[in-house]
């Protein structure tokens, strides 16, 4: 294991561990200011990194890297340098197979499961011979790339499948399903011209807004009541104009009577205060059904004024053109804050309540086509990384060979 103090602000080029690679923030993009640095490490290219924290937590496999180029770096991670007989490239195909085979998990030691070098450095580890470390490394570069570059291309078409399903939801909810209908000017800039008929309202005339509950991720329990928290409402598993139960945490049975003001009922939206990126700003839930649900930390209830089946502005909610209003004025600049008042000033365009219920019927069709065709691209990205971290373990183990 290397250590190498940045003692005197020495090396400013700040790395970061990025879903199994090494990354430079030189770019402008680091939180780190030089002058807090000083107690991270200074690492060369061919080192091979090892982020042991939190092992027990680990959903996503990613935690073995190599340093391409002289940086500075968190001295939390293990930061390990090859000796003679053990090549850099190769190390690191052989460090991956542990990771992805989770056999760095098991040495996690403490309450939070953290690997230390202690505990690593007498594991004992393969050691082909150098012209053999060095042919499996090559192999295993040309074959990830190819890989890699399989799954890029399917991360493409998931992208353009997700743009097409953003401008049909856009254009029904804007523009409706008759082609042929009669336009006229909205008088709204962000709206240009809708169907004749169409009404502009604010969504303080259809909505009061409360606040969720004031609790924190330590409140909550293995069973109880369903509760929805920004971090729900933010997930990618949420599709904003449905419950889904996947995505249900819990709190006590007893803020049934603490808390009645912050149960939410069918017809209401749940709306994140909180977003750490741009495109975050307005992200919702749509309460589409009768269900016993709180609003968890960091929302914003969104209650009809009269009852009603609103799953059409679910779908107008999702669209950047109506979230621009938001967008355009949000404060912050690590973390998005969006308020009670923004939310109200919005406005929302409303078709007829036939044309409303006809909207849905089109979308829920057309998205569940175009998410049923994302999911199998997904699946097959899934594939490919098994099949990725299968060649690595049976190359690096000598079950098959260059």
């Amino acid at each position: 294991m290397t250590k190498n103090p940045n003692t005197n602000q020495e090396e400013t080029n700040t790395l970061q561990f990025k879903m199994g690679d090494i990354i430079s923030k030189k770019d402008g993009d680091s939180k780190y200011n030089p002058e807090t640095i000083e107690a991270y490490n200074i690492v060369e290219p061919g080192t091979i990194m090892i982020n042991g924290l939190n092992l027990s937590f680990d959903l996503i496999s990613q935690r073995v890297a190599q340093v391409h180029e002289k940086g500075v770096i968190t001295s939390t991670y293990l930061a390990l340098k090859p000796k003679e007989g053990m090549k850099s490239d190769y190390a690191k195909y052989l460090l991956k197979a542990y990771d992805n085979n989770k056999a760095l998990h098991a040495m996690g030691r403490g309450l939070r499961a953290t690997l230390n070098y202690g505990t690593f450095r007498s594991e004992p580890v393969l050691v082909p011979s150098d012209n053999e470390q060095q042919s499996i490394a090559v192999f295993l570069d040309q074959k990830c790339n190819e890989i890699d570059s399989l799954i890029s291309l399917q991360e493409e078409m998931i992208s353009e499948l997700q743009a097409y399903k953003q401008s049909i939801i856009t254009e029904a909810v804007t523009k409706g399903l008759d082609p042929n209908a009669k336009m006229k000017d909205s008088g709204v800039e962000w709206i240009g011209v809708v169907p004749e008929g169409w009404k502009i309202k604010p969504l303080k005339s259809l909505y009061y807004t409360e606040k969720g509950l004031n609790i924190t991720k330590e409140n909550l329990v293995e069973s109880g009541i369903p509760v929805l928290s920004y971090g729900q409402i933010h997930s990618k598993e949420n599709p904003g104009t449905q419950i889904n139960d996947v995505l249900f945490k819990y709190v006590p049975d007893t803020y049934l009577n603490s808390y009645p003001k912050c149960l939410v009922q069918k017809g209401c939206f749940l709306f994140a205060d909180t977003s750490e990126d741009y495109e975050g700003c307005g992200n919702a839930i749509y309460v589409d059904r009768d269900i016993t649900l709180f609003a968890g930390y960091h929302t914003i209830i969104a209650r009809p004024i009269i009852a009603g089946d609103y799953k059409y502005l679910a779908y107008q909610f999702l669209t950047d053109i109506w979230r621009q209003q938001i967008r355009s004025r949000v404060s912050g600049i690590k973390v998005f804050s969006v308020n009670q008042k923004l939310i109200k000033f919005t406005s929302v365009i409303l078709p007829t309540r036939d044309e409303q219920t006809a909207i849905v019927t089109y979308l829920d069709t057309k998205t569940a086509q175009i998410d049923s065709l994302i999911a199998i691209k997904r699946e097959k990205i899934q594939e490919l990384k098994d099949y990725k971290k299968s060649i690595i373990y049976e190359y690096v183990t000598g079950k098959k060979r260059v």
